[in-house]
């Protein structure tokens, strides 16, 4: 049986439609969805403040003459972008990491400002792009919706020890906030 040529070509159009459509099926419902981190970005210090010892680290952000915090899917409260101590790493770059992973926010570290009974460092880190500065919400990035609920700016000062998780002393945070 011989097809005439112009069916030949709908039917070619017709499976090149359908390939098409499939790829773009595959490309935006499956890989689209992947909660893959995506490449972290290099550790940001600021060269003026000597490199600390490994330990637990967090970040004091103030922006917009507010504190930067988060809530955590698990937890009720504020805290501060933070995470446990890597063997590998400078307690700095663990605070660099802690505020990517919670915010997608890239943060230059600088000065420690104290140390807490836990032996987490908090940094002051400062926003280093006018983009980021002029936020005044932030969304929850994809690969940390696990985690984090919500990205806040406060006031410490108008915020009770309640409001913040039990690690959080809310007495050193507005002590440390008053040196950003």
């Amino acid at each position: 049986m011989i097809i005439p040529h112009s069916v030949a070509t709908r039917v070619r159009i017709i499976l090149q439609n359908r390939l098409f459509i499939t790829l773009v099926f595959v490309t935006f419902f499956v890989l689209g969805c992947s909660r893959e981190l995506p490449a972290e970005p290099m550790c940001r210090t600021n060269a003026q403040y000597p490199e600390t010892a490994h330990s637990p680290a967090a970040c004091l952000i103030k922006s917009n003459g507010k504190l930067l915090a988060i809530k955590s899917q698990n937890k009720d409260g504020w805290h501060l972008p933070s995470h446990k101590q890597h063997p590998s790493t400078s307690a700095q770059c663990t605070a660099h990491k802690a505020v990517w992973k919670t915010t997608g926010l890239n943060v230059e570290v600088g000065k420690l400002l104290f140390t807490d009974q836990n032996q987490t460092q908090y940094f002051a880190c400062n926003l280093t792009d006018d983009f980021s500065r002029q936020l005044k919400v932030f969304t929850v990035p994809s690969w940390a919706k696990r985690s984090t609920s919500d990205i806040e700016l406060v006031n410490p000062f108008e915020t009770q020890q309640d409001q913040w998780i039990n690690e959080t002393n809310l007495i050193d945070v507005r002590e440390a906030y008053t040196q950003l």
